[in-house]
């Protein structure tokens, strides 16, 4: 097998779970809509954005240290790696939810705009705990590229996810509550599952290094403000709508993401996908820069392609939403940015991870902060979510350049840049014609015209995945004829 098939094949295997667990959301998206108001959806919204921001903490940057450490250790001394890597997080995650105990009352206003609602609050904090847990779990899978275990682990989550979500709210009561309780009992599911698929690495005596400790902390403590300031870049859209609208346009903002996540959804199953087989092939050689170059011309044409027929069936697509969410449709094409620039800055950023300069991250993040919180400050007040999603969208392409010039003065590899920056520019002006014309006729001539555009600027690549797409189902067809 060619390494081109053997490289498709891995990202097939890691990436099915993803595409399932996006249908899975492209079918219940709807249904939740039907179920929830904007206005609870939008509080919803809040907590996931006080659990993200929580659980980065927690992890004290040991998660980014268990990764980067996994292959320079022995198949036997990796589960002494695990618990040196979680352990710290534990303590940490169980002091933040003392904390949030605590002071339950004042975070409940400050998410949710009351001081009545203990149970969301106690489950965050049972939820960073396990979450904390899951990390590491799924981390353990990932990085021995077990593929289609990965991917049953997202086929879980997201249908126990759907299914406690739309019970609940069809059983108990039609709030934000069931929303999470669906988020909750899909990191439970994820966690149990994968302790199971790799319980060697879990059951079984440890030693713990205290040295190797202070070493994982050192090596991933840096990461930790620079989480930070990446949840800032990429939760400001939300914090600026809490702050100068309310949490109807909030529930549009989310819904609109969640139309996005069919993007976002994938770009999860590439880097997962991808960081390990990034790392194993430096250690291997690092002179040969052949597959940098490879995969981020494919990883882009694919994104660029996916993102633009997304803008072009937008309207179908949010008509399966509720009526009082179908505004949401405007505000979708600047999000989709955030997928298309994010995983294919995963590829060109690599050079920053293998020389281990993880201060730059810092840095990209703060600058990329920066814009995004003065672009939301600035135009949300004025034009609402639209602006949130344009100054985000804005903000990623910022990010993107800044990995991308950074990670080439480290690690020099052709990205052909020429052509990321041309489809770019043709994706940013359909962006704006379908998020500020209302006009719909200029709407999906503008998206038709671009995704021919882009088919152009990627045409070798196009053409080169549907030959083995095309290849790949020919052998199957003979497979079963063979059979038969």
């Amino acid at each position: 097998m060619s390494k081109e098939r053997e490289f498709i094949k891995s990202f097939f295997e890691f990436s099915i779970g993803q595409w399932i667990a996006a249908l899975i959301s492209f079918i219940t998206t709807p249904i939740t809509t039907w179920l929830i108001i904007p206005e609870e959806f939008g509080k919803a919204s809040m907590f996931t954005l006080a659990f993200n921001l929580l659980l980065n903490v927690a992890l004290l940057g040991a998660d980014q240290s268990f990764v980067r450490m996994f292959y320079e250790k022995e198949e036997e001394k990796r589960r002494n790696l695990l618990w040196e890597a979680l352990i710290p997080s534990l303590i940490v995650g169980f002091i933040i939810f003392i904390l949030i105990e605590i002071f339950w009352k004042q975070l409940s206003f400050v998410l949710f705009g009351d001081y009545t609602h203990f149970f969301p609050v106690f489950l965050l904090g049972i939820t960073i705990i396990i979450g904390t847990i899951e990390r590491f779990a799924t981390l353990v899978v990932r990085m021995k590229q077990r593929g289609i275990a990965f991917s049953t682990l997202r086929v879980v989550n997201g249908l126990s996810n759907a299914v406690f979500t739309i019970l609940y709210a069809l059983l108990v009561s039609r709030t934000f509550y069931a929303v999470i309780v669906g988020l909750f009992f899909s990191h439970v599911a994820s966690l149990l599952l994968a302790i199971f698929l790799e319980k060697d690495m879990w059951v079984g005596k440890f030693k713990i290094n205290t040295g190797l400790v202070k070493e994982i902390i050192k090596y991933g403590l840096p990461f930790v403000p620079t989480f930070l300031i990446t949840w800032l870049f990429q939760s400001f859209d939300k914090l600026a709508l809490r702050n100068y609208s309310d949490f109807t346009e909030i529930g549009l903002y989310s819904a609109a993401f969640k139309v996005v996540a069919i993007m976002n959804l994938i770009q999860t199953g590439f880097t997962t996908f991808w960081t390990p087989v990034s790392y194993e092939s430096y250690e291997n050689d690092p002179e040969s820069t052949g597959l940098f170059e490879k995969v981020s011309l494919f990883i882009s044409a694919s994104m660029f392609v996916l993102g633009m027929l997304i803008i072009v069936f937008k309207d179908v697509i949010f008509l399966l939403l509720a009526k009082s969410y179908r505004s949401a449709a405007q505000i979708s094409p600047f999000l989709i940015l955030m997928p298309i620039m994010y995983t294919t800055s995963e590829v060109s950023v690599v050079g920053i991870n293998f020389k281990k300069k993880t201060f730059w991250h810092m840095l990209i993040a703060a600058i990329s902060a920066g814009c995004n919180i003065v672009g939301n400050v600035l135009l949300v007040p004025l034009y609402g979510a639209k602006a949130a999603a344009f100054t985000t969208g804005v903000s990623y392409i910022v990010f993107f350049c800044m990995r991308t010039f950074i990670s080439k003065k480290l690690y020099p590899v052709n990205y052909h840049l020429g052509k990321f920056f041309s489809a770019t520019a043709v994706f940013v002006i359909v962006a704006f014609i379908n998020t500020f014309v209302g006009n719909v006729v200029w709407q999906i001539s503008s998206a038709l015209i671009g995704l021919i555009l882009i088919l152009l600027v990627y045409n070798n690549e196009v053409r080169y995945v549907f030959d083995l797409v095309v290849d790949a189902l020919k052998r199957v067809k003979n497979k079963v004829v063979n059979k038969a």
